[in-house]
């Protein structure tokens, strides 16, 4: 089933709030249309990116604060289970634990209760949680083929058992796979190319019907561009002009009916103080025109969008935290309303 963002408002995925009603409630205040389970890192240590996508990976320990996989007799016993899983297709094997991530099962309730059409999940990446994990030489496990297979296949499951679980609260699901680490694309210590890096995050994607990424500073988007992915997330505030080098990429992905999801509400105090609604609405309708040049009508760019905070929000005050939600559902409404007629 095709996906259409219609400009509706959604989130990456973190508040920095520590009461599981008040996030829920929020969210749904905030992004109505297409509302995300809350992450709350203020909440719990274990609802931290890293931590909550890699929870109940096989051979993981907590050392000194840092992500370890020992490869012991449990390691091997959970991955034998672990594949097993993954050839039968139960998701069950990477469900995520109520201490990882508490507002999953109040937003869903919720999600049922009021017949929510859409909601969505999100999830940490393979590359960036990868990077996080170190095996037992002391290296990122990303750099280990066997260990990164494992770390794909999991999070694969697990965004399989998210979509499964929206899907049983009765909404359509989208889910996220958040690579914040691939801004060090390029850099001399990830030498990696475009097309191993899409397919690592494509395999933990594929979980999902209807995927997208989220990346929260520059890259080379063609990662995401020339992926299967439905949907692609950037911070449009402050890398916009990053993205659009990437015009040819951007036009075929559109033509194939991928959306972008515009992190067009900057999450920094000192940047959200000097924007307005209005100042948002003209620099991100100036955005739409660059993208109609390349043959797209301004309805159809609109269809294929969604509006969001440019990162997530976990790490700031929840004053500011409120202002950008308020600012991300004003924009959207507006934009739905007059351009694309819905109210």
């Amino acid at each position: 089933m095709t996906f259409f963002g219609h400009c509706r408002a959604t989130g990456i995925g973190s508040l920095p709030l520590a009461d599981v009603r008040a996030a829920v409630e929020a969210v749904l205040t905030f992004a109505p249309d297409l509302p995300y389970w809350p992450q709350l890192p203020k909440l719990s240590r274990a609802e931290g990116m890293t931590e909550q996508a890699a929870a109940g990976l096989p051979g993981l320990h907590v050392e000194d604060g840092r992500l370890r996989l020992l490869e012991d007799d449990a390691f091997f016993a959970g991955v034998d289970r672990l594949l097993a899983a993954y050839e039968a297709g139960d998701a069950s094997v990477a469900a995520l634990p109520p201490t990882s991530a508490a507002a999953l099962e109040p937003f869903l309730a919720a999600v049922e209760s009021r017949g929510l059409r859409e909601a969505k999940g999100q999830i940490a990446g393979p590359i960036t949680v990868g990077m996080a994990i170190l095996g037992e030489d002391g290296n990122p496990i990303l750099h280990n083929d066997v260990l990164r297979d494992v770390l794909a296949k999991f999070l694969y499951l697990r965004v399989r058992w998210q979509e499964e679980r929206i899907a049983a609260a009765g909404a359509r699901p989208v889910v996220f796979v958040d690579e914040p680490f691939l801004a060090s694309f390029g850099n001399p210590f990830f030498n990696w190319s475009a097309e191993q890096a899409r397919e690592v995050l494509e395999a933990a994607a594929a979980g999902a019907e209807t995927s997208g990424a989220h990346c929260c500073a520059n890259t080379d988007w063609s990662i995401f561009l020339e992926s299967r992915l439905a949907i692609v997330s950037f911070d449009a505030f402050e890398f916009a002009e990053n993205f659009f080098l990437y015009r040819d990429a951007l036009a075929a992905f559109l033509a194939r009916g991928g959306n972008v999801a515009w992190g067009i509400v900057p999450t920094a105090p000192e940047l959200l103080a000097g924007v307005t609604p209005a100042t948002l609405r003209e620099r991100f309708l100036a955005l739409v025109a660059k993208v109609e040049a390349l043959g797209f009508r301004r309805e159809q760019v609109l269809a294929q969008s969604l509006i969001t905070p440019a990162c997530g929000l976990g790490t700031r005050d929840p004053a500011t935290a409120d202002r950008a939600l308020r600012m991300v559902h004003d924009l959207a409404a507006g934009l739905r309303a007059d351009f694309l007629g819905i109210v």
